[in-house]
């Protein structure tokens, strides 16, 4: 930390012991409609956000550095600085200030770091955002990775420690938790991947144990398939606490583990994955060149990950292959089917993603907006499956091909239909301004919004109501700040008693000023409306996300289905388009392929180009 002042505010002292707690982290410390940074934290911040750097207490002998970002726009700075390695921790205003008596309560909400962030400036839609644990004893070791961002999480257990180092650079992930107690073999070189030492309790055997099974809701290792696993269960015990202590929070958004079965995946290790250029080419670039740009003409970032899961830890057994030959023959057959899907995808967008962030109550109107498009999209998809073309219904399977994969629909109307009618189109940014829903969605907003908009007309009426009822047609309407509003009744346009129901104000010179019950309770009503809008309206916002996150597991299962569609669909597209034909497998050792092309190569130099071979 950088030079004390001689004598701290209050403010200072909350900011110094907050950030004593988080050494590591820039911290943003929400000061009204800003984050600042202070200290080295703020010339940081400055320097890689090309921001001014200012000083607070400018006047003293130690002035302190400072800097800041608005509020509303803070993720986009967040979003930068994740992207160059930092971690970021979020201090909010746990009290409303308006209450506060004295300096307002404050405290760390959530560290946002590289492999722990949730918002899409930081994600790559098409891939996964890994956050990965370790743990090693003797000649067994053990790996587990997540994305948080999704909710999925698997890991596995091997007996050869250089097999763990190749999953490892093989799903480098953002951030590697391993433990302080321990050294990393020497040859160990993680290319890209960011190690994060962490106290070696975080990985104690027990409490590893007893955490998973309470984050994961079961009675036994077993129900996890990590029974007999010992390693494996204290990387993910390790992995949760890291997520406990930068989400603020359980992490119940996950889901089910499970354990990747090298029995049935093939370890196509980094070297050989680099040398096919399957992700990425010799040179280290991604895109053209390489086999998964060939492939990839997915609609939908869960048909992306989904191919590029399937690219990393391809099948050993016949059976899943086969079943997935199946799925993309039949859409490879029928154009106008696989076009009218196609279509339907265009509208479909991140559901894991999006689930994740509304789970965790980190979504925000537009999340809400994407979601409920989203939902209303499904129906479209299962026509294209399902509505007959040339006579045949080939999806899900019920009416005709015995061959067609069961695919289990949930269209997830009432959802569709309460996020539709729920939201306005264009919801602002910031929740708590108000404007989220739609009129007629909660009779009680519609009353208050009617104040709001129509406030001075009201008062009109009000005038014009009592100008009738007591027969004094000059009764004029006037506002100030002490008394609010009144009426005023000049001693020159009415020298008769007043109304019993008038109440004095105020004396002037040539006028008297007046209230009633009726213009006191409108008064009251507007004067209150405006807040009560924005707090009912953040309840509603509150409510409609713990209804969205009940429902997550019904999401993701269509997330999981449009998925797969979407990975057939690419796989049948891209094969009808370069005139591919299906394998055959058998179980034989011979190779017989009759002028067989190389996909990647022929999409560099073109088909006219290539020159088809045999292999036997």
């Amino acid at each position: 930390m950088a030079e004390k002042t001689p004598k701290l505010t209050p403010m200072f002292e909350q900011y110094l012991r907050i950030k004593a707690d988080y050494p590591d982290a820039l911290l943003f410390y929400r000061m009204g409609d800003f984050y600042e940074l202070f200290f080295d934290d703020a010339v940081t911040a400055a320097r890689e956000l090309q921001i001014a750097l200012t000083s607070r207490s400018r006047d003293t002998e130690n002035p302190v550095p400072m800097c800041g970002v608005p509020w509303h726009a803070a993720q986009a700075y967040i979003a930068q600085l994740i992207d160059k390695g930092f971690h970021v921790a979020i201090c909010d205003q746990t009290e409303d200030p308006k209450a506060a008596k004295g300096l307002v309560q404050r405290a760390v909400t959530c560290v946002v770091t590289p492999g722990t962030v949730l918002e899409d400036a930081n994600l790559d839609a098409r891939s996964h955002n890994y956050l990965g644990a370790a743990f090693w004893e003797g000649h067994t070791g053990a790996f587990v990775w997540a994305d948080i961002s999704t909710g999925q999480w698997s890991g596995m257990e091997v007996k050869r420690l250089p097999e763990l180092w190749q999953w490892i650079q093989k799903l480098s992930p953002r951030e590697l938790l391993v433990p302080d107690d321990k050294e990393l073999p020497p040859k160990c070189l993680l290319e890209g991947v960011r190690l994060l030492r962490r106290p070696a309790a975080g990985f104690d055997a027990r409490r590893a144990e007893r955490r998973l099974l309470e984050a994961q809701s079961v009675q036994e290792l077993a129900a996890l398939g990590l029974q007999n696993k010992p390693c494996l269960v204290r990387a993910c015990g390790a992995l949760l606490v890291y997520l406990e202590q930068t989400q603020k929070r359980r992490p119940e958004h996950l889901m089910p583990f499970q354990p990747l079965d090298l029995g049935r995946h093939m370890l196509v290790d980094d070297v050989t994955e680099r040398n096919l250029e399957i992700f990425q080419r010799l040179n280290g670039r991604k895109g053209k060149g390489t086999l998964r740009h060939v492939l990839d003409d997915t609609m939908t970032p869960m048909g992306g990950r989904l191919l590029e899961d399937m690219l990393r830890h391809p099948w050993r057994e016949a059976a899943p292959i086969l079943a997935v030959q199946d799925a993309v023959a039949l859409l490879h057959d029928d154009d106008n089917r696989r076009a009218l899907l196609r279509e339907a995808l265009k509208d479909v967008y991140d559901l894991e993603r999006l689930s994740t962030r509304v789970t965790v109550n980190r979504a925000t109107p537009r999340d809400f907006i994407a979601l409920g498009n989203s939902l209303a999209a499904l129906p479209a998809v299962l026509a294209a499956l399902t509505q007959p073309l040339d006579g045949t219904y080939p999806l899900p399977g019920q009416e005709n091909g015995e061959n067609a994969p069961r695919v289990i629909y949930d269209l997830l109307k009432g959802c569709a239909h309460l996020l539709r009618s729920a939201l306005v189109d264009s919801p602002p940014v910031v929740i708590t301004d108000g404007g989220l829903f739609r009129a007629g969605y909660n009779a009680e907003l519609d009353r208050l919004l009617d104040l709001v908009e129509h406030g001075e007309q009201k008062l009109q009426e009000e005038l014009a109501r009592e100008q009738q009822e007591t027969g004094i047609a000059k009764l004029k309407l006037g506002f100030n700040r002490v008394f609010g509003y009144y009426y005023e009744l000049s001693r020159a346009a009415h020298s008769g008693p007043v109304p019993e129901h008038f109440i004095r104000r105020q004396t002037l010179a040539n006028a008297e000023r007046f209230t009633t019950p009726a213009l006191k309770e409108l008064e009251e009503a507007l004067l209150s409306a405006s807040e009560k809008r924005k707090t009912l309206e953040y309840q509603l916002y509150q409510d409609l996300r713990t209804f969205m996150a009940r429902q997550r597991e019904r999401i993701l299962h269509m997330a999981d289905v449009i998925a797969h569609l979407d990975y057939w669909q690419s796989l049948a597209e891209v094969g009808r388009r370069n005139g591919w034909c299906r394998p055959e497998l058998d179980s034989s050792a011979d190779i017989l392929i009759e002028e067989g092309r190389h996909p990647v190569v022929e999409a560099m130099i073109g088909a006219a180009n290539f020159v088809p071979n045999n292999i036997t």
